[in-house]
């Protein structure tokens, strides 16, 4: 069976049917990312961690933005205990310190140039409860299928077309006609992902100073992350409206075999038939 075949098949599964390793296929065969999707699990159970299916260990503190990078471009699967997170401005976001005003504030200073503005940026960032999480467990997504576990967050490290593609059918997925993101000066991924958990929606960031170099980002590139509970319908839906229409793309009159085809709505030239 070729690839296409297999792909087709994934179209005639259920929601309860698919497994992470058919939905991080269907999103690297239709909407070609560059990246495997991420699956990502803020560790609350002790008990849980030996679960976890782990082929990579940091030899010294990293950063939560360097063990995306490794999972989505390495297949690395890591776990990252608190105290091996090398990001000052991550800490609070996990919940493995309590804000220190003094610092803190003195770290967003380059961001807002404002005292007040930049206590304020990390107090009202997303944060997991003080001392629950334990560690965060990173890994490809299709991992997720070896360890058994679900992923609280699905990232996608995505060209900004490819995230309208994949928002559209998260919205048809989950009922909703809009989004609203969260923007923060720095902890783009961090806060990020822990704002979609917290709040159970997607969201959307750009870099931040941190994961640009950290995170080794190209500066095209858009962080999307996508609630582990949704990602199942999320990629039934798009899996469904391409069965429908035949093909990914939403342009035109949709259906195209490419997500991002350019096609001129209404021009002469671009109007062709089967043979």
């Amino acid at each position: 069976m070729g690839l296409k075949d297999v792909m087709s098949a994934l179209a005639a599964k259920s929601v309860d049917q698919l497994t992470y390793t058919d939905i991080a296929d269907t999103y690297i065969y239709y909407v070609r990312v560059d990246f495997d999707p991420v699956g990502i699990k803020f560790c609350q159970d002790e008990n849980e961690i030996s679960k976890y299916k782990i082929n990579a260990k940091a030899k010294a503190k990293l950063t939560y933005c360097q063990h995306l990078a490794m999972a989505r471009g390495g297949h690395q699967s890591m776990f990252m205990p608190a105290n091996m997170l090398l990001c000052e401005n991550a800490e609070p976001v996990f919940g493995f310190r309590e804000l220190d005003q003094e610092k803190d504030t003195k770290r967003h200073m380059k961001y807002l140039r404002n005292e007040e503005l930049a206590w304020e940026a990390p107090k009202g960032k997303a944060k997991l409860p003080l001392g629950k999480c334990y560690g965060i467990y990173t890994a490809p997504l299709a991992t997720f299928d070896e360890s058994g576990i679900d992923p609280d967050i699905v990232f996608f490290m995505i060209l900004p077309y490819q995230a309208y593609h994949i928002l559209n059918d998260y919205m048809a997925a989950t009922n909703r006609s809009s989004l609203t993101f969260n923007h923060t000066p720095n902890s783009a991924v961090c806060s990020g992902s822990v704002w979609s958990y917290v709040n159970n929606t997607a969201n959307m960031t750009t870099m931040c100073a941190g994961s640009k170099t950290s995170g080794k980002s190209d500066m095209s590139m858009l962080n999307l992350f996508i609630p582990g509970s949704q990602i199942k319908a999320s990629a039934a839906q798009f899996l469904k409206r391409i069965a429908e229409t035949g093909g990914p793309s939403v342009l035109g009159k949709g259906g195209q075999p490419w997500p991002g085809l350019d096609v001129c709505k209404g021009c002469p030239l671009f109007k062709y038939e089967a043979v």
